[in-house]
């Protein structure tokens, strides 16, 4: 069953994806529409997996990986169908002829062909599609990419989100995501290993505005902080505090953190270590716009806390004595440099014991001073999607606090 009621009781069970040939899709010269900082080098990026996977086992997490879910879920033909049809729709194939053809060629694939299809996507130049004549056609053929690869999807945080026993499918905001949400669909609702789950979706994926699971952390059974981001909308945020409140949450914190690349997700500036301790960006502390939404007769009433992070911490954990631990220290010069390198996106495996990237060491001997326990692998390959260990796995199962 999921359980995610915080972001630090013991983590029993985490879904991850190990980076597979969808890497060598990465294009060069389209680097910024594929949300890479450079191209990834596939045998180093699963050298560093490997290593972030092992210390999760190792720890005694179960872990569950995306291409056995995917392959679980698809083994039904119904399901592959429904899925084809869907996932093809969503590539906004504009030829009718060429669209044919690719739901042909992807239903008649193995189960294991259509998961790599789906991760790597089909090349315009497929000589499966050499045929395909039609007028229409001829719009995409400038086009690498008749149905494009998902390359981010390794970053699991984002495009589904546990909360409590119920889950958000993401609306996620750039191009190159936007389908990762519905595999993850298909997968939470088909695979075996979800099978007599009662989850419920706290969002509807046909809901326009954005929202994306790295802006979203569980304090409690209570209270959830949702960054407000370049992936992340006020109206998405009222519409889950709403799902929350009827669930009997009681207040739900936004952070409005402004819409820079650099801080696209919140758990890139802010994550929780401890019981009483987060790991944060002390460069936007102060310039941050905080909220505290609130049920009210009319739905969702709201106040503004201010921009104070350790006043609104405090209040959202209903500890006074809450500790922020600044990412990169008091040099700002440091934390940009440690903040670019994902310093501050960490996944707590129990309160007080975390892992991350092994590339920001002021702040790791500052996690290291006051009594958390870091596990670190490198990053050289992982780290040019612009993820850390946070974003990078989705935790199913945690230890109630």
């Amino acid at each position: 069953m999921t359980q995610v009621y915080s972001e630090i009781g013991r983590l029993r069970k985490v879904m991850l994806h190990r980076p597979g040939r969808e890497f060598c899709q990465v294009l060069p010269s389209q680097l910024q529409g594929m949300l890479f900082e450079d191209t990834p080098y596939l045998a180093g990026a699963q050298r560093e997996h490997d290593t972030f996977a092992k210390i999760l086992t190792d720890a005694g997490v179960e872990v569950l990986y995306l291409t056995d879910l995917m392959k679980s879920a698809f083994k039904s033909p119904k399901v592959r169908y429904e899925f084809v049809s869907e996932f093809l729709e969503a590539s906004h194939i504009m030829s009718p002829a060429l669209l044919e053809r690719l739901e042909d060629l992807y239903l008649r694939m193995s189960v294991d062909e259509l998961v790599e299809t789906v991760l790597c996507g089909i090349r315009s130049d497929d000589p499966r599609l050499a045929d395909v004549t039609s007028f229409g056609n001829l719009g995409t053929r400038e086009a690498v990419f008749a149905v494009c690869p998902l390359p981010n999807i390794y970053f699991m945080r984002d495009n589904s989100i546990s909360l409590g026993h119920d889950v958000i499918y993401s609306h996620m905001e750039k191009h190159v995501r936007k389908r990762e949400a519905i595999v993850l669909r298909y997968v939470r609702q088909h695979a075996k290993a979800f099978q007599g789950e009662q989850e419920e979706d706290l969002y509807d994926l046909s809901f326009p505005q954005r929202i994306e699971g790295g802006d979203v952390l569980v304090l409690s059974n209570h209270s959830v902080i949702i960054g407000c981001s370049e992936r992340t909308s006020p109206v998405s945020i009222e519409y889950i505090a709403h799902s929350l409140f009827e669930r009997g949450y009681t207040e739900v914190y936004a952070f409005d953190i402004g819409m820079h690349r650099s801080s696209m997700h919140l758990d890139i500036s802010l994550s929780m270590v401890d019981v009483d301790t987060f790991l944060y960006n002390p460069l936007i502390d102060g310039t941050t716009d905080i909220y505290r939404l609130f049920p009210s007769p009319a739905g969702v009433g709201y106040d503004y806390v201010g921009k104070d992070w350790h006043r609104a911490l405090a209040q959202a954990t209903g500890n006074p004595d809450v500790r922020l631990i600044p990412c990169g220290g008091d040099n700002p010069v440091d934390t940009e440099w440690e903040l670019w390198n994902l310093g501050a996106n960490v996944l707590a495996i129990a309160p007080g014991e975390v892992v991350g990237y092994e590339r920001t060491p002021i702040t790791l001997d500052l996690l290291d001073k006051a009594g958390i326990t870091v596990h670190t692998f490198p990053s050289g390959e992982l780290s040019r999607g612009r993820g850390g260990a946070h974003c990078m796995s989705m935790p199913l199962v945690r230890d109630l606090l």
